[in-house]
This record gives C-alpha cells, sequence and structure tokens, in this order.
C-alpha cells in the first residue's frame, strides 16, 4: 500500500510537472487555443484547476501589447479577510435555508465569494411565492435561519434585511390595494417590530417591502400598495423601528427601476425622506446595449441615478444609495425575456454592472449568482470583491485616446492612497472581442508602479508606463468590452 501511494504521488508531480509546461508553453504562445484548461491531479483522483479556461481571442492575456512581463494569477480573498467593498448579494432564507447544513453552507458560499453586505429575509420575497405555496409570513424564527444570520453577522457582514409581511388574514378581492384598512397597518408594524426584536443584535438595515407597486384594477396582489399609502406605511414604520432599535438604518424603495420609475420618484419627492437612511432600486435584468428596448435605458442609466440622487437630496435625504438584483442570464425567469448566449457574455455585463454602480457611489447587490465558483460570472465577482476592497470613487483627470468613442471609465481610491481605474467599450458584449489600443494621460500625475489586471481572465500584469512633462502615460493598452483595472501603486499629484 505504501508503494502504490508513492507512485500515485509521483505519478501527480509529474502530472503537475506537465501542466505546469504545457501551461508555459501556451502563455508564450499567447494562449491562441482555440480551448485549454490546466488541472492538476493529486494521488486520490481529485482534480482542481488552476489556470483559467481560455478560448480564442477572447480569453487572450495580452493586457499591452508589446508588453512581455510577467504574469501571475490572481488570489481572492474570502470575506473575512477584506475591507468593505460595497459588493452583495440577494437571499431569501425561505427559499434557500432548510436545514443547519443549509445555513453552514450558505455562510460559506459568501464568505468564499468575498461578499461583504446581504440583502436577506426569512419570507418569501414576492407575492406569487406565499400565494403559490401558501406559506404565509409567521411569527416564528427558524433555528436554521436564526444560524444563518447569526453566521453572516459573525463574519462582519452586513446585512438588508426585506421587511415583506404576507398577510394570511387579507381575503382576496377585485381591485385590491394594500394597507388602505388600519387593521392591515396594525399587522404589518407588530410584524416589523417583532423582526426587529428578534434581528436588532445582528441586522442593522431594514427595508421597507419588496417591490411595491401600485396597477390599478391588476389581479389581487399584495405587492400592489398606492403610493401615497406606501409613504404614510413608511412614516409609521418608521417611529415603531426607531423605538425597538433606535440605531437601526431604515431603507425604502426597492421598486424595478425600469417599470416603476414614476412610483420611486414619488417616494423620492415625498416628505419622508429626512426620515430615512437609504434608498434602494432594481436596475438591470439582463439590461444592456444588445436589445433594442433596453439600449436608451442602458446609456442613459447613469443620469438616471444622478437625478435619483438630486431629487432625492433636494428633499432632505443625507443617506446611502443602494441597487439591488442586478444579474444577466443565458437562461433567465419568464418576466425576465433578455436571453444572452454564453456565461462569458453574461460575467462581463455583471463586471460592468458592479464597476458602474461602484463608481458612481452606489452599493451594489447582485441577483442569479451561484454556488458554482468556476462560472465565468462568479470568476469576476470573486475578483472584484476583492479588488474593491476598501475602494471609495474619486475623479481623476484622465485623458483617453483611442480609435473608438465608447470607452467608459471610473477611477478609486484605495486606503492607502493608491489608485484603481476601471475601463471598457460599452458597446454589445461578445464572446471573443481582440480589444482596442488606447493611450492614457494623467495630467500632473507620478507613479512608481501601475499593474493591468484582468478580472475575467484572473491575473495580473505589471504596465509599461512612463513620466512625461509631469505626466503619467501609458501607451498600447488594450481596452475590452469587460473592466479592465489598473492598480496605480504610490501615486501622488
Amino acid at each position: 500500500m505504501k508503494n502504490k501511494k508513492c507512485v500515485l504521488g509521483i505519478l501527480a508531480v509529474a502530472i503537475l510537472i506537465l501542466g505546469l509546461v504545457e501551461y508555459v508553453y501556451c502563455e508564450k504562445r499567447g494562449f491562441t487555443g482555440p480551448h485549454l484548461t490546466a488541472t492538476a491531479t493529486d494521488a486520490d483522483g481529485n482534480t482542481s484547476q488552476f489556470s483559467a479556461p481560455t478560448s480564442g481571442t477572447s480569453r487572450s492575456i495580452i493586457l499591452q501589447e508589446g508588453n512581455n512581463l510577467p504574469k501571475t494569477k490572481l488570489q481572492p480573498k474570502q470575506s473575512r479577510e477584506l475591507e468593505y467593498n460595497r459588493i452583495g448579494d440577494t437571499h431569501s432564507l425561505r427559499a434557500d435555508i432548510h436545514t443547519e447544513q443549509d445555513a453552514d453552507e450558505l455562510v460559506d458560499l459568501i464568505n468564499n465569494v468575498g461578499q461583504k453586505w446581504i440583502h436577506v429575509t426569512i419570507d418569501w420575497r414576492d407575492w406569487d411565492q406565499a400565494e403559490t405555496t401558501g406559506e404565509y409570513s409567521r411569527y416564528y424564527i427558524d433555528p436554521s435561519h436564526d444560524k444563518a444570520i447569526t453566521g453572516l453577522a459573525d463574519l462582519g457582514i452586513e446585512m438588508v434585511y426585506s421587511l415583506v409581511f404576507w398577510d394570511e388574514e387579507i381575503q382576496p378581492e377585485e381591485g385590491y390595494a394594500r394597507f388602505k384598512k388600519e387593521e392591515e397597518i396594525q399587522r404589518y408594524l407588530d410584524y416589523a417590530q417583532f423582526i426587529v426584536h428578534n434581528f436588532k443584535d445582528r441586522i442593522e438595515y431594514y427595508e421597507m417591502i419588496n417591490e411595491p407597486r401600485f396597477n390599478e384594477g391588476a389581479p389581487f396582489n399584495q405587492q400592489n400598495i398606492e403610493l401615497i399609502d406606501y409613504i404614510e406605511l413608511v412614516r409609521r414604520t418608521v417611529q415603531v423601528i426607531r423605538q425597538e432599535y433606535p440605531e437601526a438604518k431604515i431603507v425604502v424603495g426597492a421598486t424595478v427601476l425600469f417599470y416603476e420609475r414614476d412610483y420611486l420618484f414619488g417616494i423620492l419627492e415625498s416628505d419622508i425622506m429626512p426620515l430615512v437612511d437609504a434608498i434602494s432600486w432594481h436596475p438591470m435584468y439582463g439590461t444592456s446595449p444588445e436589445y433594442d428596448d433596453l439600449r436608451e435605458y442602458y446609456y442613459n442609466y447613469p443620469s438616471i441615478v444622478q437625478e435619483i440622487k438630486d431629487v432625492a437630496s433636494a428633499h432632505g435625504f443625507k443617506g446611502e444609495y443602494m441597487c439591488e438584483e442586478i444579474s444577466w442570464s443565458v437562461n433567465p425567469p419568464p418576466d425576465q425575456p433578455w436571453v444572452y448566449s454564453s456565461e462569458t457574455v453574461c460575467a462581463k455585463y455583471y463586471a460592468r454592472g458592479i464597476m458602474m454602480h461602484l463608481g458612481m457611489d452606489v452599493t451594489t447587490g447582485l441577483g442569479g449568482t451561484s454556488h458554482i465558483l468556476s462560472l465565468p460570472k462568479m470568476i469576476v465577482i470573486r475578483n472584484l470583491c476583492t479588488i474593491m476592497a476598501g475602494a471609495e470613487p474619486v475623479s481623476l483627470p484622465i485623458e483617453i485616446q483611442s480609435e473608438v468613442t465608447n470607452i467608459r471609465s471610473y477611477s478609486f481610491s484605495l486606503p492607502n492612497g493608491d489608485k484603481l481605474i476601471a475601463l471598457w467599450t460599452d458597446g454589445v458584449a461578445v464572446d471573443e472581442d481582440p480589444g482596442v489600443k488606447a493611450n492614457l494621460t494623467f495630467q500632473g500625475f507620478t507613479a512608481q508602479d501601475v499593474t493591468g489586471i484582468d478580472i475575467l481572465v484572473g491575473f495580473q500584469q505589471p504596465i509599461i508606463a512612463s513620466s512625461e512633462n509631469g505626466n503619467l502615460t501609458i501607451q498600447n493598452l488594450l481596452v475590452r468590452d469587460y473592466p479592465l483595472i489598473l492598480h496605480i501603486i504610490k501615486f501622488s499629484q
């Protein structure tokens, strides 16, 4: 048995060496593929991937023409190791957690991805789920749900609790709109007090209703709430929450921006703005320039976010802005008909969505993520969770010269003074994008080191830069249809 293990060990080392030889050989050739996946297999037959799969030019490892400096693989960190990165996820514990093992697995997943905040509830998130299952809200905390929340809190994960309440006492009626009857309002307030009382030692943020809306004459739906009734419910719920937990942060909105823009702006223009601590919305379910009905919204979105901020602040709001549930999918649910051709394309849009929101100083929540960490979107999300830890958006004077005009960029500052620059071409994402050349000039800045980071392939490389006339310049950078991150070290002006 001992000799057998020795032989197997030698074979495993040989396989690893052959894999490394293949990796080095392919790296020198530029990973021109069509397909390559390098793996290592141990004596027990366990196989692990140690290089990202490649396919054609879309996975080229060239960041800058003429740059042959060495490359290193990115090493994503766990949540427990990271500063706050403002990247989170969405989970209904009613849907996801049924046992204590499920609770442990969810906590481990979030920790391994590197996310630092979670949108969570012990209820179903939407009325149709409660109606279909017949499972209404209960004055009961499942031990496995409680364990998940405790595990997340122990990791230092911030949580936003969605204060939905599916009321079994409401009888279906034609033309129904919720919270017009005092007894309905009181039942919601009682449930809100129950939830906050049980979680105030672990959860700081409480969000009022998931996706409130009002469609006159719509079929019976407990999310059908007239704007005026939602505003009054917020006013009364704030008092209940503050009495139970004075330090709580209260979130309003949670609307689907593409469909319910007027509803959200009605909230922003109301007199409850000084009473609340955060505004949330759901902006992107497959949103991209690939679809005609979404293209204008996609390109106008940054100006819409600025309008949200302007209107809210004009009405006394001084808090935090949050987007939730952004997602792109090859197999979306029926109410999201925007289908994408590959997981790689989805990953590119996830990367854009995250960097766009962080660059606009919006806390970013995801939807449609996976426990399969080898999926392209999960590789991108994990890498960004690590890279963006502690980053804050800043404005830097950058001049970009290129043959294309659709390069989008955002700048960030790290706690140690280093800077991050994210750049991408903002057209339709494709599987294989060779990139376009761009020259960058940072007016009046110098830097000792610049590192380029490819978040999709998962590697980093020193970038060739120079100082000319007191300006930092980078020539022949290749910008693709997903964010390239430049980490500028020892950045000074």
